[in-house]
């Protein structure tokens, strides 16, 4: 609940924290910070254990700090305009290894090697998407990893 309400506070427009999946423990991380603008791509970086180092998000034009450990070998996913993330996949033991990630247009791109115990991400309304990205890391990579979801934002047009 706490988590809730921090998260909350954090953005500027209303949010839904989803539960964070892994054991957690180490630094905390939150990228809702940037509501204001789009998510328009991730990059993730993978361990030489097909672990998740590290992850960075593209809010707009520029990528957001890079969360995680340091290291790894990264891959990218940039959405099209009118693209969004609307499910993520993925599994973790004691790191989380996989992530598997789907947007509204059918396309997906898959992070790691999957194993250990699955995890499906939805919003919780039918039209929200995901908006933000929280977890834990330690020296090795992601220990924990939770996602918030909310509406996307409309940008308002002028007629004339």
């Amino acid at each position: 609940m706490l988590l809730l309400l921090t998260l909350t506070l954090l953005g500027s427009r209303p949010c839904w924290a989803a539960q964070q999946y892994g054991q957690g423990g180490g630094t905390y991380f939150s990228t809702t910070e940037n509501y204001d603008r789009e998510i328009t791509g991730l990059r993730v970086f993978i361990g030489a254990v097909n672990n998740i180092k590290s992850i960075q998000v593209k809010f707009g034009d520029s990528w957001d700090d890079r969360h995680g450990a340091s290291g790894g070998t990264s891959q990218e996913l940039l959405l099209w305009p009118g693209e969004y993330i609307t499910e993520i996949h993925g599994s973790f033991d004691m790191l989380v290894h996989f992530l598997a990630v789907c947007t509204n247009l059918g396309h997906c791109i898959s992070f790691g090697k999957s194993v250990g115990k699955q995890f499906f991400a939805f919003p919780s309304q039918e039209g929200q998407v995901l908006t933000g990205i929280f977890g834990q890391y330690g020296l090795l990579g992601l220990k924990g990893i939770g996602f918030t979801w909310d509406f996307p934002l409309v940008e308002a047009t002028t007629a004339t």
